[in-house]
């Protein structure tokens, strides 16, 4: 079911409003017995001062407008009119707005505020450094997290409470263990009217659970429920999820147009995650549609080049990026997902097919040992999270790295118990791509494949897979071997597809990563080709691949070949 479009913040937001009145030299007029105002309070009034400037910026993030809120409380800092306690505070709340965005200067800032702020002060902090490190799997979140229960069992705080039940189930998924998440969440009730301000990430994360369980009727009545309670204005982050979840099930069109036009017509301040995500989902949708173009361009455009923690934020478009057929486009990219899903597998939990694909993807760009780590990290999903989802998942990509047929079998059997269609048809056209697959089992399930990716609409995918049956139906038809012994005539299909790589400029690896061979196999079929050519060197074959006829060898083709000894099982 599609979830509603989500509604567009109002011109003039309550929650600003107020914001402007407390920062209003004419807000409140002190013979009434109010508060003054900020302009207005005397320095060594500070803490009166700290505390309703900090009530200002919440609701300046409540109505959207954070940036401004980080301007003001960084002009205030810049000041320097407040104590130690009071600076700690700003910076709190500083690092906490930035965690979305730069990590890294989330952490110094918090990480400055800790020293700063007083010890009834000290458990919210500490748990939203914790929270900003365990999303990013930094090595300091388990430190942090143990800080901050100790701080929160010293000066027990309802709202710092909250911050650790986040941070703890971040913690949680990072690891990939989603039933402890679920559990810790279940303590928090965003419906106090003391949880406001961590309402909608407490929402948020509830959605993101079930999206890693599988339970997507469930995330979308969730997504529902959130738009419906929560201000327009701090919903980019569940309108992502939204995407997200469409995406996993297979809604390309209306998760396309859903991230379209949250990109173009925000309702609220977009954090580089929430960018991400979005940017994710437009470029996946490109692919599977088959407009590599645009998808190219979009990942050409809007990713940025930064370091680890700050990259981060950025890790679902890298993953996005490993749906391109043509992987060798994006080597850098992709071997980033990897090393930060090695960190935090969150990313992976919140669309079902990344996993695999992100697998394949370094298989084919010749990056085994990574492949072999992401592979690593789904294993250990499926431990912790044991439903039908991550046990197909977590096969599928094994199955990919050892090459091996029947764990592609129980792969597919495990996601027909679930909803992620987009996975399904991916497991179902690997088994058919398998050499070691019989024909008479490859061949429904390459059909099959194309008619699930032609019932998402995923036009590209169903002509990638509907090609490969064409493939294995000519391999029947194919009459017995009887090659001319030298020339390009002579090559066999399996050669043929090598030493179009090889010319194209990949390495051996590579070629292995691609074709799912030994490089053992690969240096066997170069040492063949360059008998048959009358060659020596990688020059010589590329100039003879340059200079062939376009019509001969007609079995060669950059992807792997199927193998002529199918017909015979």
């Amino acid at each position: 079911m599609t979830e509603p479009t989500p509604r567009v913040a109002p011109r003039h937001p309550t929650p600003s409003t107020c914001a402007e009145r407390l920062v209003a030299d004419d807000a409140v007029d002190p013979s009434a017995g109010a508060d003054p105002p900020l302009a207005a309070l005397p320095g060594a009034d500070a803490a009166t001062r700290t505390r309703r400037l900090l009530a200002a910026a919440d609701l300046l993030v409540a109505a959207g407008r954070g940036d401004e809120a980080a301007d003001l409380l960084a002009a205030e800092l810049a000041a320097d009119r407040t104590g130690a306690a009071d600076r700690g505070l700003l910076l709190g709340h500083l690092g906490s707005w930035q965690a979305g965005r730069r990590p890294s200067v989330a952490l110094d800032q918090l990480d400055r505020a800790r020293r700063l702020a007083g010890p009834e002060h000290h458990a919210l902090i500490a748990a939203t450094a914790a929270g900003v490190a365990a999303r990013a799997g930094h090595p300091r979140a388990d430190a942090l997290l143990r800080e901050a229960g100790r701080a929160q069992a010293a000066h027990p705080s309802t709202r710092a409470g909250v911050r650790l039940a986040l941070a703890r189930a971040a913690r949680a998924l990072a690891l990939g263990a989603v039933p402890g998440a679920r559990d810790v969440l279940a303590t928090v009730d965003p419906g106090r009217p003391a949880l406001r301000a961590e309402a909608a990430a407490v929402r948020a994360e509830r959605i993101a659970v079930r999206l890693a369980l599988g339970e997507y009727p469930d995330a979308a009545t969730a997504v529902r429920a959130a738009y419906d309670d929560l201000p327009a204005p701090v919903t980019p982050a569940v309108l992502a999820l939204s995407c997200l979840r469409m995406l996993a099930v297979g809604e390309l069109p209306e998760a396309e147009a859903q991230a379209r036009l949250a990109l173009d017509r925000p309702p609220g301040p977009l954090t580089d995650e929430v960018r991400a995500a979005l940017l994710s989902v437009v470029v996946e949708v490109a692919y599977r549609l088959g407009r590599p173009a645009a998808a190219r361009a979009v990942l050409d455009r809007d990713h940025p080049d930064l370091s680890w923690p700050d990259r981060t934020p950025w890790t679902l478009l890298r993953c996005a990026a490993a749906a391109d057929p043509e992987p060798l486009r994006h080597p850098g990219l992709i071997r980033c997902a990897a090393a930060d899903v090695t960190r935090s597998v969150r990313p992976l939990l919140l669309v079902a097919q990344h996993g695999p694909r992100l697998v394949r993807a370094l298989l084919l760009i010749g990056d085994a040992n990574r492949a072999r780590a992401v592979a690593d990290r789904l294993a250990a999903v499926a431990e912790r999270t044991p439903v039908p989802l991550w046990q197909g998942l977590a096969g599928h990509a094994d199955a990919l790295v050892r090459r091996d047929p029947s764990a592609l079998r129980a792969a597919v059997r495990a996601l027909r118990a679930t909803g992620a269609g987009p996975a399904l048809a991916d497991a179902l056209l690997d088994l058919a791509r398998s050499p070691r697959v019989r024909l008479a089992e490859a061949r429904p399930a390459a059909q099959e494949a194309a008619a699930r990716y032609g019932r998402l609409g995923a036009v590209g995918d169903q002509e990638r897979a509907e090609r490969w049956d064409r493939r294995l139906g000519a391999t029947r038809r194919r009459p017995a071997p009887g090659l001319p012994r030298h020339g390009l005539a002579a090559l066999t299909a399996r050669e043929a597809g090598i030493a179009e790589l090889l010319a194209a400029g990949a390495t051996k690896q590579q070629v292995a990563g691609r074709l799912y061979l030994s490089f053992h196999t690969v240096d066997t079929h170069l040492r063949a080709i360059y008998a048959k050519l009358g060659i020596r060197s990688r020059v010589q074959l590329a100039r003879v691949w340059d200079a062939r006829p376009v019509s001969a060898p007609p079995d060669a083709s950059p992807s792997a070949a199927p193998r002529s000894s199918r017909a015979a099982g």
